[in-house]
């Protein structure tokens, strides 16, 4: 099996507080990627990340990845400076249908909503070392839609990303990391090249690139500090969790339908 580097998965980067675990403020993210770069580490962009997965790329010492799900409006100024500013590459995950709006199809922690990136903002930042990919059309669970709603969710992302960007593109993040074979097939199908999910464990399937996610409460250094064996144990539970946000919808969705 091909061994991974490290590969870091943020969500919000935001001056705005919210009751959710998953938003971290700018000057938190500042200091864990200053710590990064001082430690001498350096960060892959996703060529680089896949080919490592595939075992065509040997890794190298202190090699990490870096992402972002969701592709929220606060990255082009808390974030996407600051990776700049090191030399760091990083890959965005972008939720099609809401590119440029807020984020509705998300829980509203605390009653906030948050803008995510529009198409021109993305626009401006390729080229600066920052990959978009997909993270799906609408986010949903993947694992609870019937075949034929992933696949229209994988291509119409796919399709979105390849008009708007003129790009296409390689891989996609499974939204909340939930994935089995079936996903993994048709987005293989898809024509994607990689697929990244959460908080699991590595098994050596380029369709299922596995991350760690950075919570409110990660240390200084995620993922590779002393701290990092407790980080995954406490980013599985966390994960599982995120499950009651799908039943929330869902219930919502269902509320909706019936007034």
């Amino acid at each position: 099996m091909h061994r991974l580097p490290p590969i870091l998965c943020y969500h919000k980067v935001e001056r705005r507080f919210e009751l959710g675990v998953t938003r971290i403020s700018p000057r938190r993210f500042e200091r864990q990627i200053e710590r990064l770069a001082r430690d001498g580490w350096s960060a892959l962009g996703l060529r680089d990340l896949v080919a490592c997965a595939r075992g065509e790329r040997r890794i190298g010492d202190r090699e990490i990845g870096i992402t972002f799900d969701d592709a929220y409006r606060g990255l082009r100024s808390h974030a996407f400076p600051v990776l700049q500013a090191h030399g760091f590459a990083a890959t965005c995950f972008v939720i099609t249908d809401y590119a440029g709006k807020l984020n509705k199809w998300d829980v509203a922690y605390g009653g906030r909503r948050f803008a995510h990136l529009a198409w021109r903002e993305m626009r401006a930042w390729q080229g600066r070392g920052i990959d978009f990919a997909s993270h799906t059309a609408t986010h949903p669970r993947l694992t609870w839609l019937d075949e034929r709603s992933v696949e229209s969710e994988l291509a119409v992302s796919r399709d979105a990303i390849t008009h708007a960007l003129d790009v296409h593109p390689v891989a996609v993040s499974y939204p909340f990391g939930a994935a089995r074979e079936r996903e993994t097939d048709l987005a293989r199908v898809a024509g994607y090249e990689a697929g990244f999910t959460l908080a699991g464990k590595w098994r050596g399937n380029t369709m299922a690139i596995v991350r760690l996610p950075v919570y409110v409460w990660s240390p200084p250094v995620p993922g590779v500090g002393m701290l990092a064996a407790f980080e995954k144990i406490g980013a599985i539970g966390a994960n599982r969790c995120a499950v009651g946000t799908s039943v929330w919808k869902a219930l919502r969705q269902s509320l909706n339908r019936h007034m």
